[in-house]
């Protein structure tokens, strides 16, 4: 869910208060540079794929870093919920 919740949050942001995309989006939007694709007249179909592949490998690389991090921190927790 934050992997869609964060990009749409920091387009809102980017629209409503013209605030620009730096470092701390970067870090939060790691797939955000796809959209330096969208610069020059690219027609309204491309502008919407390219939002649309930039959020969907938002999405999978945030649910990657999940899903990683519960194979990784599973096996602490059982241990340490399996000492007397």
């Amino acid at each position: 869910m934050a992997g869609l919740l964060l990009p749409v949050v920091l387009l809102v942001r980017w629209y409503f208060f013209d605030h620009s995309f730096g470092t701390l989006e970067l870090i939060l939007w790691p797939s955000s540079f796809i959209l330096t694709a969208l610069e020059g007249p690219p027609d309204r179909m491309a502008i919407a794929i390219g939002y649309a592949i930039a959020i969907s490998v938002n999405v999978v690389l945030y649910a990657a870093m999940g899903l990683l991090s519960w194979l990784l921190l599973k096996p602490i927790a059982a241990n340490r919920h399996s000492r007397p």
